[in-house]
């Protein structure tokens, strides 16, 4: 029977990042992957959203490009080569991760994996041949899937979720996207950028739903104001075939409406992977769906870590990391432990949100005592020499002590702006911190400065 020190059950950010650290303390580590390495971020996730992302700056920026006396000529997209080059910015990411694990010894194995007892995984090989690989430690990093609605229609021909969508090879005339989610959103604003009529349907009012309530209504309005029809606090009844490709049946209040386009796109969310791992093997619980751990992302067997989107934590790529490297360091008799506290977040419409912290409706809720200051982008130099003068900068901050408690912005570069707020709430600093902090001039920074200074007063 073959013994590894760390057998790590998924490959994507959480094992990839929990495998090198293992690995560079000296483990002899398996890192087992189904499908490709990186997983959700790079293949279908994070890395092309960004890609796409970064096209609609282009094409904005080229539509406002007359306005500085440079003439471009008509707008046209090439949209086979565009994704083309989104495949090359993905297999590039891929192959520099897949290097990094070569260069660290990890044995990458290609197939699926399952906990035979708390110190056995039986692992499937793509050919179809199996092992039971006796460990030391185990790492789930077995990550998550699209939800769907339980509704009529909802795995029919023509729906899709965010890994087929960026995945098609001619551009949709029109998409029904089922959500309120940041990658509803995200893809609403892509696909209206490229010339696709888009629909948006949620079953409930508010967008995002757990980001600060001024915020979201603010990008709902930006999304209309670009031409995404928005369907919101609607029940979805089924989904048919229909004469553009597909139908979403909506209702309100007894009245029914049909929303038609070439495809439906659920865009709901992740939740946690859990089918066929063995966890009753080991006796490893799995509460509310998914996979609690301690904050040295040990689970409730000794041994036996949890790491990503299957712990049901903030599934976002960037917490993913920081638990891949805990339970890669725990594994390895290391001492690490995760903080949540301050983990900044970013949804890149136009205009890109961002944002650290708790919101205002939850401070309030708390009862704390606290002061709320914004700032407006309309009254940033840089803001208005680069034509982006929609938002605003919100700070909420203790009234007492000034310590900042969250952040939320809403304009140019939010995803970049966000982090000196964040790196600000980690050292638990005040808005006076930031005043105090000399800002280049002219910079989009100067709107968290500027914030900040309101609440001085």
């Amino acid at each position: 029977m073959d013994t590894r020190d760390v057998v790590i059950i998924g490959g994507g950010t959480a094992g990839f990042l929990a495998s090198q650290f293992a690995s560079q303390r000296g483990g002899k580590v398996m890192l087992v992957e189904k499908e490709k390495v990186g997983g959700i971020c790079p293949n279908w996730g994070c890395i092309p959203m960004c890609f796409m992302d970064h096209c609609v700056e282009v094409i904005r920026s080229v539509k406002e490009a007359a306005k500085d006396g440079i003439n471009t000529g008509e707008l046209s997209i090439d949209f086979a080569r565009l994704m083309g080059e989104k495949d090359k910015v993905v297999r590039g990411v891929v192959t520099g991760m897949e290097a990094r694990l070569q260069a660290t010894g990890v044995e990458v194995v290609i197939g699926s994996a399952k906990l035979a007892s708390p110190n056995q995984v039986e692992v499937t090989h793509d050919k179809g041949t199996k092992e039971i690989v006796q460990t030391d430690k185990i790492i789930i990093a077995s990550g998550s899937v699209a939800r769907r609605y339980d509704v009529p229609g909802a795995y029919g021909s023509g729906v899709l979720t965010n890994k087929e969508l960026l995945n098609l090879k001619e551009l949709p005339k029109s998409l029904a996207i089922i959500g309120r989610s940041v990658t509803a959103l995200e893809q609403a604003t892509i696909w209206t950028n490229l010339g696709c009529e888009v629909s948006l349907i949620a079953r409930r009012p508010q967008m995002l739903p757990n980001e600060d309530e001024e915020l979201a209504v603010y990008i709902r309005q930006a999304l209309e104001d670009e031409g995404v029809r928005i369907y919101a606090g609607v029940d979805i009844e089924r989904i048919d075939d229909g004469k553009e490709g597909k139908t979403v049946t909506i209702s309100s209040e007894g009245v029914k409406k049909e929303v038609a386009a070439q495809f439906a796109v659920f865009a709901l969310g992740q939740q946690p992977f859990l089918d066929e791992l063995g966890l009753e093997n080991a006796d490893v619980t799995v509460t509310e769906g998914r996979i609690k751990t301690n904050e040295r992302m040990e689970t409730g067997v000794r041994g036996i870590y949890a790491a990503g989107d299957v712990t049901g934590e903030m599934m976002l790529a960037s917490v993913a990391m920081i638990q891949g490297m805990v339970a890669g360091t725990n594994a390895m008799s290391g001492d690490a432990a995760i903080d949540y506290r301050v983990v900044p977040r970013a949804v890149r419409t136009v205009p890109p949100m961002a944002a650290v912290g708790i919101t205002e409706g939850e401070a309030r809720e708390r009862g704390l005592d606290i002061k709320v200051s914004r700032f407006p982008f309309e009254q940033n130099p840089k803001a208005g020499i680069i034509r982006e003068s929609r938002g605003f900068v919100k700070i909420i901050a203790d009234s007492a002590s000034g310590e900042l408690l969250g952040t939320h912005v809403i304009g140019p570069q939010a995803p970049e702006l966000i982090h000196e707020a964040a790196a600000v709430m980690k050292m638990r600093g005040t808005a006076r911190d930031i005043v105090a902090t000399i800002h280049s001039h002219p910079s989009l920074h100067e709107t968290v400065q500027r914030a900040a200074q309101g609440l001085l007063f």
